[in-house]
């Protein structure tokens, strides 16, 4: 293939992340992907391992002098969120991500870029392929659909592991070691809908301009949620006049906060649903004029569909979609910063089948407050006539106080850097606790480079940072040995 990434260092890292990124690897489509590892290892003479799920382990003996050691686990995820702008024609199933170099970053060409978690993936598969790395015996866990609730860690068997440190590297920004994360759950929302004749109106909605960010890393940036803006637009015309609604079209990923919605609705009266959509319009930016000042709100005249929702259907949805929380819901007394509790209502659509569909997702640090929010939603969902189906969870990673590998990492990065290294949680979902469900007693540590715009279009990768990452891991296996 021809690369687009030239003259950087580390080479072998960022020809490795080309590679995969000519992969497609959306959340659950991560066969490819792992059959390309297993070859990789193959090719590599390494011993390796695909389970059911796709979840690869490849490892390789220590370097001479360093065999005695206890292995080390390192670990990321293979399955990237799948995010485009609208205007961009993009098959995430069948297409790779077209890589774009400016200057010192690397991005994507109108889609997310991958490096959630294409990083680790890349930084793993080079160590593997070195002859000149001095290291204990590795142990390089792919781990898949982390993206969707950390399917694959959970249910991955760790029985041939003997590592008794794990870093895991799906974590940022530069320079902090993370040290917990939020554990969380995500709920299927459906709402069975009767279809009339359509009357009235039809008018067209669409909510343009947000941000967006990351369901765990960037809920407490007051960014706007397409879908709840959208829903109060049609909440505040049905307080006008009647709405009935057609369809619903916003987000994409649970955990991804939802930058775009469109709608189709019937109203009584388009000019005056255009003059009320103005009016929200003007609050909401105004709201979030520091947060995300390029929302725009247009209701414009459509052409007339067949059908539209009942009255009592379509008024109910709606106001169960309004009164749905969305957002921060309390931080951290105890660490500076931290999020302890939020809720993303991540997508809302229009099924094949006709019923509404709502993707929403809970997190949070204390298991209180996920059993809380949970039940709210559920009578929420109940008092509207609304089914709320209840994935399996995903476990919390608890902070501890003691950390070897944490100790080590932050005297490795003030060597290279001449800085301290910072230890916090995070209310992002990471797979330590996963891991830590399965093999007590493991010492883990979660580190990164500078990353932006995870789960957007905007995401990008700081390259300079990336060589920062990959010169500390390798610099701590370097430590283990010495």
């Amino acid at each position: 293939m021809e690369y687009v990434i030239k003259n950087r260092e580390p080479a072998d890292v960022l020809r490795y992340f080309e590679e995969i990124s000519a992969i497609p690897r959306g959340s659950g489509n991560e066969k490819a992907i792992g059959e390309y590892l297993l070859d990789f290892a193959a090719k590599q003479g390494l011993e390796a391992r695909m389970d059911d799920l796709y979840n690869v382990v490849i490892k390789k003996p220590a370097s001479p002098g360093c065999e005695h050691l206890d292995p080390v686990i390192l670990q990321g995820h293979t399955d990237m969120v799948c995010e485009k702008n609208k205007n961009v024609e993009h098959d995430f199933t069948k297409d790779g991500i077209k890589l774009v170099v400016d200057g010192d970053i690397l991005r994507a060409d109108g889609t997310t870029l991958g490096a959630d978690n294409g990083q680790a993936v890349a930084c793993m598969m080079a160590f593997l392929a070195r002859k000149d790395m001095k290291h204990p015996p590795l142990e390089c866990v792919f781990t898949s659909q982390e993206e969707v609730g950390l399917i694959g860690a959970i249910g991955f068997d760790p029985y041939d592991l003997k590592g008794t440190r794990m870093i895991n590297m799906d974590c940022g920004p530069e320079g902090v070691c993370v040290a917990g994360s939020a554990g969380g759950t995500t709920i299927d929302i459906y709402k069975t809908v009767k279809r009339v004749p359509f009357a009235g109106e039809a008018v067209s909605l669409k909510v343009r301009g947000l941000k967006g960010g990351h369901s765990g890393g960037d809920i407490d940036k007051e960014r706007g949620n397409a879908n709840k803006i959208a829903a109060r637009v049609l909440y505040a015309i049905a307080k006008e006049m009647k709405v009935n609604l057609v369809s619903m079209d916003g987000g994409m990923m649970m955990n991804a906060i939802p930058r775009e919605c469109d709608a189709v609705a019937a109203v009584a009266d388009a000019a005056k649903a255009a003059e009320i959509a103005a009016e929200v319009e003007k609050k909401v930016k105004s709201e979030l004029e520091f947060s995300d000042p390029g929302l725009t709100i247009t209701l414009e005249p459509a052409a007339a569909p067949a059908e539209m929702i009942c009255d009592e259907d379509s008024d109910a949805f709606l106001k169960m979609l309004y009164l749905m929380p969305a957002g921060l819901v309390a931080k951290s007394m105890a660490l500076e910063g931290l999020t302890v509790a939020s809720q993303n209502l991540a997508a809302v659509k229009t099924q094949e089948d006709g019923r509404l569909y709502i993707l929403y997702s809970l997190r949070s640090s204390v298991n209180s407050f996920l059993d809380d929010m949970g039940e709210k939603i559920d009578l929420l969902c109940h008092v509207f006539g609304a089914e709320a189906i209840f994935r399996p969870g995903f476990p919390t990673w608890e902070y501890t106080a003691k950390s070897e590998l944490r100790d080590m990492l932050a005297k490795a990065y003030k060597e290279l850097t001449g800085k301290e290294m910072k230890v916090e949680a995070t209310h992002g979902g990471l797979e330590g606790g996963a891991f830590l469900s399965k093999m007590p007693g493991l010492d883990i540590a979660a580190i990164g480079c500078d990353a932006t715009g995870a789960h957007t279009p905007q995401e990008q990768l700081d390259l300079n940072s990336y060589k920062r990452m990959v010169d500390l891991v390798v610099r701590v296996l370097e430590m283990m040995c010495e």
